[in-house]
């Protein structure tokens, strides 16, 4: 008898050891597929969802800058920075970070025409061990903002390479890179004992691609992931219901807008064309019935919590009829009678490309096909990954995509990139040189109050040009299970940041 009770007390030890010892591990379901773990290419992956690596500069919820890599920094004179670097800081390889680390992590993504042009550094110099000097082409009085942009993360030079590209970065962030399991398309991290910050409260995650929304939802439903983000939306509601999952709802700072293929001889070329295709949308319906709430109607060229935000724009009202006197005033008649406009013997037909992974993006094409054709305009819908529509899409068709605002946090990163004439996200060829002054001359004003009229002027142009239609500020649901606690959520998020506080139950 005594045998079996000790016998039983041994087995209840195991037990309770191993309930002590048991790993709490988090399953991320993302709407991307994993292509890349460089963060040059996959800084949002790596750095805002992964914790793998960090930056100079990082960011406040409020959209303002506070140190992250660099304990400190000064401006020297109009086109130097200098860079105080924390001591003691460990890569997760075990080499501490100095300065000659960081001056070649920015070297090599430097090399990157798309983040010279962001950051506008000309040169580094090693002061010290721990002190950088950056200097700038042309006065840039936010440059410390655009060093918190992700894809200027810094690396380990130890990071693994494949050719000139990292496939097992080396960060110093909270988390270290495991592995990538290409069958599962999944990253594997797990926590960094040696962060030289609040340490993680899970052990490890794992982040599982999952690019379907539907799928995301279904996959935490059934328990496959612990959170995931951006599910159908018509599921919002169905799951909130549920005891044990639970939705947070965030406001954030993307913006559902239309590009054209091009403003140059095409049928966009004409602004009354554009400003037709703008007054023809209804804004609100789409916000609060097509996108069942989880977006607000874009009145202005940026969300109005933002600082820069000049207000209304005049032409994203709805007004069909004012429209069609538009189209009218173009040339675009209804010759036939068949309802589709035409000019100079061509019909008034386009297609509508956009991409799967974001729930909103198929319904509201198709609630702007509808729109379209109330004012004579014909269309198709073709929904394909970002990367093949670039490949499809003529000067005459339009894309309905989401693009974010404030992955820096200072108006000079969408503004310049997007309505610059060389800005990196102006695909579609928009040039005005009243516009490309004032953009030149907001990097160089220090003042605030200066620069916010500045950019109030800039979106005034915009918006009578209209190069691009911006359709309603969308919300982002983050979908999580009961056993998923301290889930917090930064607006300046490309689509979802992560933190170390997380738990798990």
């Amino acid at each position: 008898m005594r045998s079996e009770i000790l016998f039983f007390f041994a087995i209840l030890v195991l037990i309770l050891g191993g309930c002590l010892q048991e790993k709490k591990e988090l399953v991320i379901g993302e709407i991307w597929d994993i292509n890349s773990l460089d963060p040059i290419r996959a800084g949002t992956l790596v750095r805002e969802k992964a914790l793998i690596v960090e930056n100079l500069v990082g960011m406040n919820p409020d959209l303002t800058i506070k140190p992250e890599l660099a304990v400190k920094w000064e401006r020297i004179d109009d086109l130097t920075w200098r860079f105080y670097l924390r001591k003691g800081m460990l890569f997760h390889d075990g080499l501490e970070m100095k300065a000659e680390h960081v001056k070649w992590s920015l070297e090599r993504a430097l090399k990157n025409p798309s983040i010279k042009k962001l950051t506008l550094i000309e040169s580094i110099s090693i002061l010290d061990d721990y002190t950088i000097e950056l200097k700038t082409s042309k006065p840039f009085a936010v440059f410390p903002a655009a060093l918190a942009y992700s894809n200027i993360a810094i690396v380990s030079p130890n990071s693994k390479f494949e050719g000139d590209t990292i496939i097992a970065p080396i960060g110093t962030g909270p988390f270290k890179f495991v592995k990538f399991d290409q069958a599962q398309k999944s990253l594997f991290a797990e926590k960094f004992e040696k962060y030289w910050g609040e340490k993680a409260r899970v052990d490890s995650w794992i982040i599982k691609a999952i690019p379907d929304p539907s799928a995301r939802s279904l996959a935490v439903e059934s328990k496959e992931v612990d959170l995931t983000y951006e599910i159908p939306y018509g599921d919002v509601e169905r799951l909130s219901k549920k005891k044990e999952i639970k939705i947070d709802i965030y406001q954030t700072n993307r913006v559902y807008q239309m590009n054209f293929g091009n403003l140059n001889d095409s049928i966009w070329q004409d602004a009354k064309v554009r400003k037709a295709l703008s007054l023809a949308i209804d804004r609100k319906a789409i916000a609060e019935k097509i996108l069942h709430g989880v977006a607000i109607e874009a009145t202005g060229i940026v969300p109005p919590n933002l600082w820069w935000s000049a207000g209304n724009c005049d032409y994203y009202r709805y007004d069909p009829k004012k429209a069609k006197e538009l189209l009218k005033e173009a040339g675009w008649t209804d010759e036939d009678g068949d309802g589709i406009l035409e000019k100079d013997g061509k019909k008034f037909e386009i297609t509508i490309y956009t991409y799967p992974q974001r729930p909103g993006l198929k319904p509201m094409a198709e609630a702007i096909q509808q729109y379209l054709k109330e004012i004579g305009i014909k269309t198709q819908i073709r929904v394909m990954d970002y990367e093949a529509i670039d490949k499809m899409m003529t000067k005459n068709d339009i894309r309905i995509a989401a693009f974010h605002q404030t992955m820096v946090p200072d108006p000079d990163y969408y503004l310049r990139r997007t309505y610059m004439t060389d800005g990196d996200f102006n695909t579609w060829g928009y040039s005005n040189a009243e516009v490309d002054e004032l953009l030149e001359e907001g990097i160089k004003k220090f003042e605030e109050a200066e620069r916010k009229e500045i950019y109030k002027k800039v979106q005034e142009i915009v918006c009578n040009d209209l190069p691009i239609i911006h359709i309603a500020f969308y919300k982002v649901p983050v979908v999580y299970n009961e056993k998923v606690t301290n889930v917090e959520f930064k607006p300046a998020a490309h689509d979802l940041w992560l933190t170390q506080t997380i738990e798990k139950r």
